[in-house]
């Protein structure tokens, strides 16, 4: 279950904001149920951090049951099932839907996480600040956000782990990339430098989960543009631009991985995904664009 859809079950939310590669939402909504996992989409937000700021929530997963109170944390994974009940008749919840976290999730899911002192505090004061912060913010400064939500994410959930194993290398190696997305070039090598290890062994690390380490990187990439490109906000940034935003400097490679991907032009797809004025208002840019170019 990815954000979209959690959204979209628990009812209207009362506000989204996508920092990189993490989204936030804040939802307002009565007593409701959500069973639902095993469903998350590749390259979306498969996990759930969801701080309970009134109400009260329920959560099974994984063969254990949280029932965390307003201030409290808890992780959902939406690639499993679950089963989530909000039970009273006003609930507030503010929630980080997150594509990876570091280590071994299924050790972390399900447990209640205190938000009131330590990192906990740290985790709630950064999710209400951002869910009530109106500021449009440049995408450099959205991309450094998430990467503040992540990184004190890992750090408390590795505080929580009744196991403390050390952490996997792989998930700590994809949350870097997600960081990076929209650095321009990021190669295998630039990848194992940053964590000390040669391309060979990253590439082990990627075959073993039946990936290749530039072809993830390409999808992450190209949901990332899929998700802009549907985005209102953005209407105003021509095709190329966003591809730009998030590593494709050739509009030509980008177009055709995106077809190849997505089996629609850029172009169309925006068309589709936007309000009539918004799309219209795009293409004409494109258009413009086009013939400045031609």
């Amino acid at each position: 279950m990815d954000a979209e859809i959690w959204t979209k079950e628990l009812g209207r939310p009362g506000s989204t904001r996508e920092l990189g590669a993490v989204r936030l939402s804040a939802v307002r909504c009565p007593a409701t149920e959500l069973p639902g996992g095993g469903t998350g989409a590749p390259g979306g937000h498969r996990y759930h951090l969801t701080l309970l700021l009134g109400g009260a929530l329920a959560l099974d997963q994984e063969d254990r049951s949280a029932r965390p109170g307003p201030g409290d944390l808890v992780l959902v994974d939406g690639g499993r099932p679950f089963q989530l009940a909000l039970t009273a008749p006003r609930n507030v919840l503010v929630t980080a839907h997150l594509p990876v976290v570091p280590g071994d999730p299924a050790q972390c899911v399900a447990r209640t996480i205190g938000g009131r002192q330590g990192l906990g505090a740290l985790v709630s004061g950064l999710l209400t600040g951002l869910a009530r912060d109106t500021t449009f913010y440049r995408p450099a400064d959205e991309r450094r956000l998430g990467v503040a939500v992540l990184e004190l994410t890992g750090a408390l959930l590795d505080q929580g782990r009744p196991d403390p194993a050390p952490q996997p290398l792989l998930p700590r190696i994809q949350a870097y990339v997600l960081a990076h997305l929209g650095d321009g070039p990021l190669t295998p090598d630039d990848v194992a430098a940053a964590h000390h290890i040669s391309t060979r062994y990253l590439h082990r690390l990627f075959q073993r989960q039946g990936l290749t380490v530039a072809a993830w990187i390409k999808t992450q990439r190209l949901e990332r543009c899929r998700r802009d490109l549907a985005d209102p906000r953005l209407a105003h940034l021509p095709v190329h631009a966003v591809a730009a935003r998030w590593g494709f400097a050739q509009p030509a490679d980008f177009s055709r991985a995106f077809r190849t991907a997505y089996r629609i032009s850029p172009t169309c797809f925006r068309g589709r995904s936007l309000p009539t004025n918004s799309a219209r208002a795009a293409n004409d840019r494109h258009l413009t664009a086009q013939q400045t170019h031609g």
